[in-house]
């Protein structure tokens, strides 16, 4: 059983998920479009250059998220007002 507090978290990767993936979904085929029509690479190289664009873009993403949430959490302490779903007293 998951605690609200990861749940919480976990609720909130599957839908930076669901953001992501249409995006990159849009992405990859229209580079994956690209190359078919206008290269002559094998199929497999072409999926190896796809996955690897999709990893950096997703090491992007992620790297985008975390500084969201450091820049969230010290907005909330300088603020001096406290998470509403913490257990601390």
């Amino acid at each position: 059983m998951l605690n609200p507090n990861e749940s919480r978290n976990l609720r909130k990767s599957y839908k930076r998920l669901a953001i992501f993936l249409p995006i990159v979904f849009l992405v990859d085929a229209f580079i994956c479009f690209l190359f078919y029509a206008y290269t002559s690479l094998s199929p497999v190289v072409c999926g190896v250059i796809i996955i690897a664009i999709t990893a950096v873009l997703y090491l992007l993403f992620w790297f985008v998220c975390v500084k969201i949430e450091e820049r969230k959490k010290k907005r909330l302490e300088n603020s001096g007002k406290k998470d509403p779903f913490s257990k601390d007293k």
